[in-house]
This record gives C-alpha cells, sequence and structure tokens, in this order.
C-alpha cells in the first residue's frame, strides 16, 4: 500500500509514536504496511528525534508529523488521532513487528465479534520471543485499595499499549490518553477509565507481535528511567486511588527502594565494577528520591 496519500475512510488507522527510532522503525513499518484483508492507514508522529529518524521517513516517502520537542508518548498519540479516518485505532511501538500478513484483518474482526470489548490487547513476545507480556488482571497496589474493581467490566484490568487497538467512538469518548502521562502507566489508566464506562478489556492471542521493548529509553540513566515509570504510576494512583491509600503505597515504594539502595551500596563496596549492582544501586535510588518527593510534597516524613 502507498504510505503517502491520506484517505478519507478506512477499517483501521495505524498510529506509530517515534523517538530516536532509526535502527528499528523499518522492520515496523515493514510489518504493518505488507497487511492483508483490511483498509488502514499509517500516521507516524516523531517526538523531536536526534538519531535522523524523521528524515529517513520522509526520505521513504512516509507521511510523518514532526513535533519540535518531545511532548510524550500520550499526546503524541491524541495528536495523530486528529488526523485519523478508521474505525479502528491501532497503536504499535516502533520497536514492534506485526508476526502475519493478516494480523490487522484478524484484529479487526476479533473486535466486530467482540463488541463488549472498547479495546484490545495482542500476544506481545519480548526480545528473543521467548517471553510473553501477558495482560495484567490487576492495578499496580491493587490489594490495598478499597475500590472494588470486581465492579468493573470484564476480567482483564489492562494490556500493554505497545500493540493495542481501540474503537474509534471510545477513545474519542474519553478523550484519548491522559496527556499528564509522558510515559509509562498511560496505558493502564486508559484501560480502566474504558472499564469504569462499562467496556471490557479484550485479548487476541491469535495475533502476535514481537517487541524489543525499551528502545527509546537505551542508553538512558537508569535512575532516570525508574524515576520517569514511578512518576506515572503516582499520578495513576492519584487518579483512581484515594489519598491514604497513595500514602502507603508510596511509603512502602520510599522503604523497599531505601533497603535495596543499601544492598546494593554494600555489593558495589566488595566490588566497585560490578555493573549489575551498579545498574541496580542507580535504579534504586531514583524510586527512593521521587517517593521522598512525593512523601514530602504531603507534608510527610
Amino acid at each position: 500500500m502507498d504510505p503517502s496519500p491520506q484517505m478519507t475512510s478506512c477499517d483501521v488507522s495505524i498510529v506509530i509514536v517515534t523517538y530516536n527510532s532509526l535502527d528499528c522503525i523499518d522492520e515496523c513499518l515493514n510489518s504493518v504496511s505488507t497487511q492483508r484483508g483490511v483498509a488502514f492507514e499509517i500516521i507516524i508522529i516523531d517526538n523531536n528525534s536526534s538519531d535522523g529518524t524523521a528524515k529517513k521517513l520522509r526520505k521513504n516517502g512516509w507521511r510523518v508529523i514532526e513535533n519540535k520537542e518531545n511532548i510524550g508518548f500520550g499526546r503524541a498519540c491524541n495528536q495523530a488521532f486528529e488526523q485519523t479516518v478508521g474505525e479502528y485505532i491501532y497503536f504499535i511501538n516502533p520497536d514492534a513487528r506485526l508476526m502475519g500478513e493478516n494480523s490487522l484483518a484478524q484484529l479487526c474482526e476479533r473486535m466486530k465479534r467482540a463488541p463488549e470489548w472498547g479495546l484490545a490487547g495482542t500476544k506481545l513476545l519480548e526480545g528473543d520471543g521467548e517471553y510473553e507480556s501477558k495482560p495484567s488482571l490487576t492495578y499496580p497496589g491493587q490489594g490495598q485499595t478499597f475500590y472494588k474493581f470486581s465492579k468493573s467490566s470484564g476480567s482483564i484490568a489492562w494490556v500493554i499499549g505497545a500493540s493495542l487497538i481501540i474503537r474509534r467512538d471510545l477513545f474519542q469518548e474519553l478523550g484519548g490518553f491522559d496527556p499528564r502521562f509522558f510515559l509509562y502507566s498511560e496505558e493502564t489508566d486508559l484501560c480502566l477509565r474504558a472499564r469504569k464506562k462499562g467496556h471490557a478489556i479484550g485479548y487476541v492471542h491469535e495475533v502476535v507481535v514481537n517487541h524489543i521493548g525499551g528502545k527509546s529509553e537505551n542508553g538512558k540513566n537508569p535512575q532516570e528511567i525508574s524515576a520517569r515509570k514511578l512518576q506515572g504510576l503516582l499520578l495513576f494512583r492519584e487518579k483512581h486511588y484515594s489519598d491514604l491509600q497513595c500514602i502507603q503505597l508510596a511509603r512502602k515504594d520510599y522503604r523497599r527502594a531505601f533497603l535495596r539502595m543499601l544492598w546494593n551500596r554494600v555489593c558495589l563496596f566488595f566490588n566497585p565494577q560490578d555493573p549489575v549492582s551498579l545498574n541496580k544501586y542507580k535504579s534504586y535510588k531514583g524510586i527512593w528520591e521521587v517517593s521522598r518527593k512525593y512523601l514530602r510534597g504531603k507534608r510527610i516524613k
């Protein structure tokens, strides 16, 4: 299919948000552009990549919208949605690829046969394909909350946003992804909001997607990555849990991170060159610092 022309209607709009995706975007685009049995369009949003991703996409004739800054995953998806015309919106990460030329057709067919599903995920194989990221049946910290999640539609709590299809009208009704989430936990929030509206979350295990995972974070400090993940999680809790529950969960994060920081610090004392202990120390330090700042904001020591 010619990637350049803008369509007026189609079955599904494929949205890809790129950020320094030069070394993986080709496989992703090859996998989606060769889909059969379904009418689709491809919309790419580039979040100010510094590795030449956007330049390469333009050179190869792809329609790409370039942002002057990295506005985050959720906001970029919402931006792309404004350009879509599909009955369904399919979000796929640039470091993921559909395994099979009829995958999109299967996905759309399953959505049509399951009107109770508002959105759905696919089978997601990580890295070398040996590990499967399965749908979650619970929300983060759910065991320490008072909210009756059993009243929500369906049994699946949330699916990973690396490969996610949603009905156009539902995405519009929900206002898309919450733009306050920069990266991480935005799909968890979207799924919970959909369930609160009475829509179940589906899972199409017949459609397989291979996902490298974390490409946009490659080379970054583990402390920065873990801090960003927790910031997204804190926002999710603030939206859906009580203040008391948020504080209790933050205290747990704080204490656990502090103890694991100390342990890895001890490991580094005996083996200063151990990269595993060093990365773990940095990762837990990011969690500890974000948790401490959050609790101080609540005026709790």
